[in-house]
């Protein structure tokens, strides 16, 4: 499975959050925000991807700070990495490592982050090597995709499932790396998870925004750009143009001169590594 999701992000990487919505950098700005992370802190943005946390905590640390971002894609190390560099930002650095058996050293990091990536752990073994690497008193932080429950925003998009269904054999089953069954879906559960891996003072906030695409295009090229970039690559030829057109007619009738709103709902979680 990891192969698998490794492959999709590799090729995704060079569009990952830079079309459509990008959903990632606005909360990955918000979530730094509500870190409170000091200048000259030591950082470490866990499944970086595109730098939507990486890059508004190197601003938060300062020159004197330190960032360091780690991936599995090599194509995403070798984008961010590019960005890095294109920025100047020397307390920055990119490496591609995998977050189940990080091999950094213990107590390093003042705060660790993880943006929309959680679910794709085997959570209960990379927990306790998130915190083993964090200072006695540093903060965990995580956001996770999260599934809001207003019943006219899930009507105006039940065309997106009903055209995926349909692109599919009645009787498919999807592969697990498409579904993530171990995803993180409820504050209970993230908590549960945080507090058993040592953290304390664990809280979460629910955040939901909404965000605009410019057009059907642009949605489009989103969809490309992310974890739906699976799914559509598990489509046949036929059922792929069947999907997008039958997507685009759906899509023209939801434009308003603000273009194609939609809502997104994320889930933050905070914990504390305690002092002793």
């Amino acid at each position: 499975m990891k192969s698998l999701v490794v492959g999709t992000y590799d090729r995704a990487a060079p569009i990952y959050d830079q079309v459509g919505i990008r959903q990632f950098q606005h909360f990955g700005q918000l979530l730094i925000d509500r870190l409170g992370i000091e200048p000259g802190a030591h950082v470490l943005d866990i499944a970086t991807g595109r730098g939507a946390l990486l890059f508004p905590a190197a601003e938060k640390v300062g020159a004197h700070g330190r960032v360091i971002g780690i991936d599995l894609a090599p194509e995403m190390v070798a984008e961010t990495q590019a960005e890095v560099s294109r920025r100047k930002l020397t307390q920055v650095e990119v490496q591609m490592m995998d977050a189940d058996t990080i091999t950094l050293a213990e107590f390093s990091f003042d705060y660790v982050t993880c943006g929309s990536a959680l679910f794709f752990f085997d959570f209960e073994r990379a927990l306790p090597q998130f915190f083993k690497v964090i200072k006695p008193g540093g903060r965990f932080a995580a956001s996770l995709p999260y599934t809001h429950h207003d019943p006219a925003e899930n009507s105006r998009w039940a065309w997106l499932f009903e055209l995926t269904r349909a692109a599919f054999p009645a009787d498919f089953q999807p592969p697990e790396s498409w579904v993530m069954q171990r995803r993180l879906r409820q504050p209970e559960q993230i908590i549960h998870a945080l507090e058993a891996a040592g953290f304390e003072q664990v809280t979460t906030e629910a955040h939901t925004l909404t965000l605009h695409y410019r057009d059907a295009e642009d949605w489009w090229d989103w969809e490309w750009s992310q974890a739906s970039h699976m799914w559509l690559e598990g489509m046949s030829a036929e059922s792929l143009e069947a999907f997008k057109t039958g997507a685009f007619e759906n899509l023209n009738q939801m434009m308003t001169p603000d273009g194609i709103p939609m809502q997104y709902g994320m889930l933050f979680a905070f914990g504390q590594k305690p002092v002793a």
